[in-house]
């Protein structure tokens, strides 16, 4: 069973991998060549997060209140039409307050389950997500290019299949950075946090 299941986690890797691979040919990139540039980012019609299982401020709820009024949260006119929440059974709770508060704001809002085992496979399924949310945006009518993918909420895999998942659509790929960290280099959620796009730039 352990020989299956450690091939399972090699072809998951490798289909993600393999759409990295694809991605960069066709935009003509050298992946020993590329630069991640974090830069100024605009507001965006849709957001899609990961809801953290943390308690108080989240990386989430602070791209939401970025999305709707900006830095300074007194931007108008809210351009921000819809959100896609991806959420583990151990931050359903979150997740719902979340929903709650977003629709509150007259915004739609969009809960996805996911159950994640923190192994390769979560990459795998996290991008399988984003492919149907994708396609929900398509019908709504909300470009790719204006929906803002933030990685910050998940893990390592999960940010990796945001990730591949941004290659593909081409969204605009989005990291919250924290105002103030702790001694030990970690993010004071209450402190609040400053979103940059990730730009990947191809060097000489």
């Amino acid at each position: 069973m352990d020989i299956i299941q450690d091939i399972q986690s090699i072809m998951a890797l490798k289909d993600l991998f393999k759409v990295i691979q694809n991605r960069f040919q066709k935009k003509q990139l050298r992946p020993d060549k590329i630069d991640p540039v974090l830069v100024h980012m605009d507001r965006c019609q849709g957001l899609i997060a990961f809801v953290s299982m943390g308690t108080g401020s989240s990386s989430a709820k602070e791209a939401i209140d970025f999305h709707v009024s900006g830095p300074d949260r007194q931007s108008r006119p809210v351009t921000l039409e819809q959100v896609w929440l991806l959420y583990t059974p151990s931050s359903e709770n979150n997740a719902f307050d979340l929903r709650n508060y977003v629709e509150g704001l007259g915004i739609k809002c969009s809960l996805k389950k996911m159950d994640l085992n923190l192994d390769v496979h979560d990459g795998k399924k996290v991008k399988d997500q984003i492919d149907i949310i994708a396609n929900e945006a398509s019908a709504l009518e909300i470009k790719h290019k204006d929906i803002a993918l933030d990685i910050t909420g998940g893990s390592v895999l999960v940010s990796l299949g945001f990730f591949v998942a941004n290659l593909v659509y081409d969204f605009q790929l989005q990291i919250m950075i924290p105002k103030e960290t702790d001694d030990n280099g970690r993010a004071i959620p209450e402190k609040g946090a400053v979103p940059f796009k990730i730009e990947l730039r191809s060097g000489t």
